[in-house]
Order: C-alpha cells, then sequence, then structure tokens
C-alpha cells in the first residue's frame, strides 16, 4: 500500500470524526443533563415569598452572665431602631450542632426588619458538651450538658425580663440541636410563649436506633451507654408534658441527618397533650435549609410561616409612652445601658 493511499484513507477517516464529534458532544450533554436533573430535587410548590422588611435595624454584641461564676455568654442583640423605652415581641435564636452562632444574625435581622427584637445565643461560649465521644467520663458530660441548659434559661429569663421585652414574654426560634435546647427552655420557663423548631431531634431513642449501629453500641464503655441512657430519658418529647407554649415544627421531607419522622412523632405527643402544634413539611428539602442546604424559596417561606406564627403568639410591640404609663421598669440587659 503505497503512502498516498495511507494519507488518503487516514483523511477520510478524520473526517468521519470530525462529522461524528457533534454527535457524541450532543449525546454527552443529554446524558450530563439527565444525571444532574435527577441529583436536584424540583422547588415544593405552594411556597409564598418572604417579602421585604421595612424598619431599619441595629446590631450589638452582648455578653451574658453564664452558670459558672466569672463566665461570659457570647449573644447579639438585633431590634429595630425605635425611641428608647419602645418594647418588641421578643425572639431568642439557637444555633445547631455545628456551632455557626453568627450566621443565625441574617435570621435575627430579617425578624428585626418586622418588629422583634432578636437575642442570637452562643450557647456553647460558656460550655462545650462532648455529644458523640467515646472517651468523655459520663459525669463530666452531664455537668456540661446541664450547665449549656442552665445558661440558655438564665438568658431567657433575662432577656424576656428586660425593657426591650414586650409583656414579659419570649419565643424560642431553634436550629436541629438548638430545637432541642428550645423545648428544654420552653419546659423551664413559663415566659416563653411560642417555639419554633426547625429540622431537630426530639426522640433520641428512634434517632440513636437509626443512627447508630448496634455493633458500635456493643463495644461501648459504661460511661458511653450512661450518657445515652441520660440523653434517651431527657429527649425533648418527654418533656411535652411540661410545654405549654404554643409550637411551630419545621422539617424536611428528605433530612439525612434527622429523619422527618422525629417531628412527626413530636407533633403527635404534643397534640396528645391538647398543645397548640403546626407541623409543616417540605417535600424535596434536607437538613439545614435555613443557612445552605436547600432552595432560598424554602428558606423564605419557613420564615414567613414562622413570622406570622410569632405575631400570633406574642405580645404586641409597646411604643415607649405606652410602656412609662404600664409596667413598672424592667431589668436591664447587661452591657446595654437600659
Amino acid at each position: 500500500m503505497s503512502i498516498r493511499t495511507i494519507l488518503a484513507r487516514a483523511s477520510v477517516q478524520a473526517g468521519r470524526a470530525r462529522r461524528a464529534l457533534p454527535l457524541r458532544r450532543v449525546f454527552l450533554l443529554v446524558l450530563l443533563s439527565f444525571f444532574g436533573a435527577s441529583c436536584v430535587h424540583p422547588v415544593p410548590t405552594g411556597l409564598e415569598p418572604l417579602g421585604p422588611g421595612t424598619l431599619a435595624v441595629t446590631e450589638t454584641d452582648l455578653p451574658l452572665p453564664a452558670s459558672l461564676s466569672g463566665a461570659e455568654m457570647e449573644a447579639a442583640l438585633i431590634r429595630p431602631e425605635a425611641p428608647e423605652g419602645t418594647q418588641f415581641p421578643c425572639v431568642v435564636l439557637l444555633h445547631g450542632k455545628g456551632g455557626w452562632w453568627r450566621a443565625y444574625s441574617r435570621y435575627g435581622r430579617e425578624l428585626a426588619s418586622r418588629g422583634f427584637a432578636a437575642l442570637n445565643l452562643n450557647y456553647y461560649s460558656a460550655h462545650q458538651v462532648d455529644l458523640e465521644g467515646w472517651r468523655t467520663p459520663f459525669a463530666d458530660r452531664r455537668k456540661s450538658f446541664e450547665a449549656q441548659t442552665a445558661d440558655i434559661v438564665g438568658a431567657v429569663r433575662r432577656f424576656a425580663r428586660s425593657p426591650f421585652c414586650s409583656g414579659g414574654k419570649v419565643a424560642m426560634v431553634g436550629f436541629s440541636l438548638g430545637a432541642d435546647k428550645a423545648f428544654r427552655a420552653a419546659a423551664a420557663l413559663p415566659e416563653v410563649a411560642a417555639v419554633v423548631a426547625y429540622y431537630g431531634p426530639y426522640d433520641y431513642v428512634a434517632f440513636i436506633h437509626q443512627r447508630v449501629n448496634a455493633v458500635v453500641l456493643a463495644f461501648a464503655s459504661e460511661d458511653l451507654l450512661q450518657w445515652k441512657k441520660y440523653v434517651e430519658e431527657g429527649s425533648p418529647i418527654f418533656l411535652a408534658t411540661k410545654t405549654r407554649a404554643a409550637v411551630l415544627l419545621l422539617h424536611g421531607m428528605e433530612d439525612s441527618v434527622i429523619p422527618v419522622e422525629q417531628a412527626v412523632k413530636m407533633q403527635k405527643a404534643l397534640q396528645k397533650l391538647g398543645n397548640t402544634v403546626t407541623l409543616k413539611l417540605y417535600e424535596g428539602t434536607g437538613h439545614n435549609f435555613v443557612l445552605r442546604r436547600g432552595p432560598a424559596e424554602v428558606r423564605d417561606d419557613s420564615m414567613r410561616l414562622a413570622i406570622a406564627f410569632l405575631r400570633q403568639h406574642l405580645p404586641a410591640p409597646r411604643p415607649a409612652a405606652a410602656q412609662a404609663l404600664g409596667n413598672p421598669p424592667a431589668a436591664p440587659l447587661p452591657g446595654t445601658g437600659g
């Protein structure tokens, strides 16, 4: 075969390849789009936009006394700009297990722009709790856990009695682990009038059974088994009998971190006791959708529902003049001068 013939054949094959290449590219693009679409959940229907807030907002870092003598808990007070003495419906924000408390200031600003005063707490700042480690002694873990709960309860009580809060009442808004903490505060304090609980764990018996392999438990230390029993017996679902606050539960149906069944169980437990409880489930939505893992439409719809719920169950704002003629002065929060 001559060199000319070989080159001619090569030229023909190259031409065929050039003509076939676009088809291959089209096939590849179709394939990629199919797999891409299969990994993306459609935005749930029936969602409504949040709409813009109308009030100017001020934000102040506000260290609060912790249950440990001499210790402080980090916090930020986020409220509308208003004349001194104005009282607002008040909300306490509790972050999740990751501890990114500053990330929830955005939620607080949305509330403040609609007339609420929000106290964003970093409940890790005074007491850390080893929730899942193998070596921490049970006594140490329990002590830190109960001190952390005492920190939150003390901050909520102080906030409810401050000059900022209308009617001496507050609402708890908790996210993931913060939802657990919100119910603990509500069970301990009559000042808590409402709880908004985002994708939280409420029944640790079922939660641990789903999340922890039985083989792992077979090799667990006595300290770890004591901690398991303590957490299970203190599940928020068992605190329902002490909770008189109205409750709004929000959960994604595709939550792979904390299964949606947790919210359904909590709803049933509260309903059985005659509590006011509303459950909102979002199709195609996973965990932590307020911060990053869900469509903005879901986050905004959840905030719209939460704001309407809080307005329904918290005292209305009181202008400065009305407050001066009404209740005696409340106890100021540290560092506010109020």
